[in-house]
């Protein structure tokens, strides 16, 4: 008898943990078709990443109580069409949550990049009409950022939401420059982010800076969208600063809702550049995509984009997606791809 309570016991304790700790796996898998073509030259392929990003990932958390909560979460990219090495690059933190807010330790995305994903862009940072190709920063003097999207070593704190208003303050700390004397290391960055969403309504905005030898890198970005029926309205600004140079951009664009299952998604984005030498290929430029999401289930959908990208005057540094490099001043890109998202 003592042992049946024993074991009982045994069972119960074990219960209770796992009530308390959970881990999950999840993923996305996503490959599809691409066509580019710049200056006469078209490419043809398959690419992984056209409507979401591929992943595979491992978070869990554990009721600490009173309210406090810990958690991690390991989360890495990898090419569904041609598989390599995973690494934990995507995020890698640990996080402690409660009546504070939440603060997460590692590498994680930059207060300055989350108003560039699909919550303010209809395409997000993926796909032939990408936020990267017209708000990332362009390398100049030198200066190659390494953390417009996330940063290692990174002390990254949320405020509890008040009012719809929430803040997000991120302090990372360099490792590239182990030089006697310096009092920052190279890719040491600190910014923050407000947010307030209320209803259909939700704004934001953002800084931060970046320290490297070659010339410090600034980014800010303001974004607003507003849900009007099927409709989602969306507005982005952002600017880059490395060194003397200057990239701005402006994206107007949609969501829009033609069934349970269907969505229509386009943007318009207007580049301008500016402080960049005599010759460079960096100058004005504009990109209009359009693209339709078509939900098979709540896990799988088909998609299918269309871009085009216009360089000014004597640029021609953009390009749609990954395809052809545009070699002729004031040229253009066009691309079209079709593909299938499934996640786990």
């Amino acid at each position: 008898m003592k042992k049946i309570a024993m074991a009982s016991a045994a069972l119960l304790a074990l219960v209770n943990a796992q009530a308390q700790s959970t881990v999950t796996v999840f993923g996305v898998a996503d490959v599809g078709y691409v066509h580019t073509s710049a200056s006469g030259v078209s490419k043809n392929q398959l690419a992984s990443d056209g409507n979401t990003s591929s992943r595979l990932g491992f978070r869990g958390t554990e009721d600490l109580g009173g309210g406090l909560m810990a958690s991690f979460w390991l989360e890495g990219a990898f090419s569904a069409d041609a598989p390599g090495t995973l690494s934990l690059a995507r995020r890698s933190t640990v996080e402690l949550k409660g009546s504070f807010g939440e603060i997460r330790l590692g590498r994680d995305y930059v207060p300055t990049f989350t108003s560039l994903t699909v919550a303010h862009h209809p395409f997000g940072t993926n796909g032939l009409g990408n936020a990267g190709q017209m708000f990332y920063p362009v390398a100049a003097g030198g200066t190659t950022s390494s953390t417009h999207v996330r940063s290692n070593n990174g002390i990254n704190y949320f405020t509890p939401t008040v009012g719809g208003f929430q803040a997000n303050l991120m302090y990372a700390y360099g490792e590239k420059n182990s030089n006697v004397g310096v009092t920052k290391n190279d890719d040491t960055y600190f910014g923050g982010r407000v947010s307030y969403g209320n209803g259909p309504l939700n704004l934001a905005y953002a800084t931060g800076k970046t320290q490297y030898a070659t010339g410090d890198y600034t980014q800010s970005n303001f974004a607003a969208n507003y849900q009007m029926g099927p409709a989602k309205l969306m507005f982005l600004w952002g600017e880059n600063k490395v060194g003397a140079t200057k990239t701005t951009s402006t994206l107007i664009g949609t969501q829009y809702k033609v069934s349970d299952a269907g969505e229509v998604r386009a943007s318009y984005t207007a580049l301008k550049a500016a402080g960049f030498a005599a010759g460079s290929d960096v100058g004005d430029a504009s990109q209009v995509t359009i693209g339709y999401v078509h939900n098979l289930s709540k896990r799988t959908a088909l998609y299918t984009n269309y871009s085009v990208v216009d360089n000014k005057g004597v640029g021609k540094k953009f390009v749609v997606g990954d395809g052809n490099g545009v070699t002729t001043a004031g040229g253009n890109s066009t691309g079209y791809q079709f593909g299938v998202r499934h996640s786990f």
